[in-house]
């Protein structure tokens, strides 16, 4: 993990606290154990390999957690005090020397879930940290495709920047289900998030191009965000390594959801935004309130509004869906004027909800289709 010199304020939090009567090294602790608590896979471990493991408080969730004749490796740049039930060593995970250290422990044996909770060692330079940690994230990778067994877990820490969604691209291709989720220990303000990714297809061939920082994050252009792709094919992003917005350096944008609800183009702050806010801003927000204590705005809406980039055509189809309700129920979605069309009013009678959603992704999707076509033909 990063050398951390000092703490914030947002760090010596109730987990923070919490740790410290626990016995656990760092409040990471409880990040772990949220996450297991979620997907259960120390349980089920036997064997297990944390890389960048320093001060040691995930080594000790494992230990506490995995069955008593479990192996246990953990490794860092700064050397880790003495767990019981844990090995650990000093090395750089991205040397030889790291994996024959790691082979001479696990001798025959395979990793069932492979951790990594590692962090550079931030400073000012937004851009650049949340690239090392991107480049940290696919070295830790390399490594667990190496040591995980066939069905094995491998849970990373990754930064919400314009190199996640690469990462989660080739995660997918070597594991049959992933998730990316931000356990409640994790401090809002920390652009962290976590990725879970189960089921380890264990191919006998890897393209070491599927772990190379060269490759899997190479810079491609696209002189104009296509917010629509975003939405609708959010498993295809073009890469722009210099693409951040000169005031925006960390490309987290945030807009009030009652905007959303207002807005006449939906599928633009979907594409282009982080999250939808429901905090209320300090002159108050009528409109926001309202919304916030609407019985459409669910949990489950909540959550998705809370962070736009790790979600999937499902969720932005649910919260299409919600606007829609929550438009019809404001007023918002209102008939055509009698006096300009009134033989269509007579007519037509309204499209319920579904059937909205259905003709507007269609639509989006015809576009999109074009637009590749068009560009197709231009390469040629």
């Amino acid at each position: 993990m990063g050398i951390q010199k000092k703490h914030g304020k947002g760090r010596l939090d109730k987990w923070y606290k919490l740790a410290k009567e626990k016995g656990y090294r760092a409040r990471a602790a409880f990040k772990l154990i949220q996450l297991n608590k979620k997907y259960g896979f120390l349980e089920k471990s036997k064997v297990l390999l944390d890389l960048c493991a320093a001060p040691g408080s995930w080594c000790q969730v494992a230990a506490e957690t995995m069955p008593v004749s479990s192996l246990i490796v953990g490794v860092d740049l700064s050397p880790i005090k003495p767990i019981p039930r844990v090995i650990t060593f000093q090395s750089d995970i991205t040397t030889e020397k790291c994996r024959a250290t790691i082979r001479t422990h696990f001798k025959s044996w395979k990793a069932d879930t492979v951790l990594h909770d590692g962090a550079p060692n931030v400073g000012t330079a937004w851009v650049q940290d949340s690239f090392n940690q991107a480049e940290l994230a696919l070295q830790s990778l390399k490594l667990a495709t190496e040591f995980l067994a066939p069905g094995g877990t491998f849970v990373t820490k990754v930064f919400r920047s314009k190199d996640y969604n690469s990462l989660l691209w080739v995660f997918n291709q070597l594991f049959t289900k992933v998730e990316a989720t931000k356990p409640p220990s994790s401090r809002n303000v920390s652009a962290e998030i976590f990725v879970v990714c189960q089921g380890f297809k264990a191919p006998k061939h890897l393209d070491p191009k599927f772990v190379d920082p060269r490759h899997v994050f190479a810079e491609l252009s696209d002189p104009t965000p296509n917010n629509e792709a975003k939405v609708f094919n959010p498993e295809i992003k073009k890469r722009k390594r210099d693409g951040y917005e000169d005031d925006n350096m960390t490309q987290f944008k945030e807009i009030p959801a009652s905007e959303f609800i207002q807005t006449t183009d939906p599928i633009a702050i979907l594409g282009s935004m982080n999250r939808l806010s429901f905090i209320q801003p300090p002159n108050g927000d009528v409109a926001l309130a309202a919304l916030d204590k609407l019985p459409e705005t669910t949990d489950e809406i909540r959550n998705d509004c809370a962070d736009l980039r790790v979600l999937g055509r499902k969720e932005f189809r649910n919260l299409l869906k919600w606007r829609l309700k929550v438009r019809e129920k404001f007023g918002f979605a209102t008939k055509k004027s009698a006096k300009t069309e009134p033989e269509e009013v007579a007519e037509v009678e309204d499209m319920d909800e579904e059937l909205k959603i259905q003709e507007e992704l269609q639509a989006m999707s015809e576009k999109e289709s074009s637009r590749r076509k068009r560009e197709k033909k231009k390469r040629k």
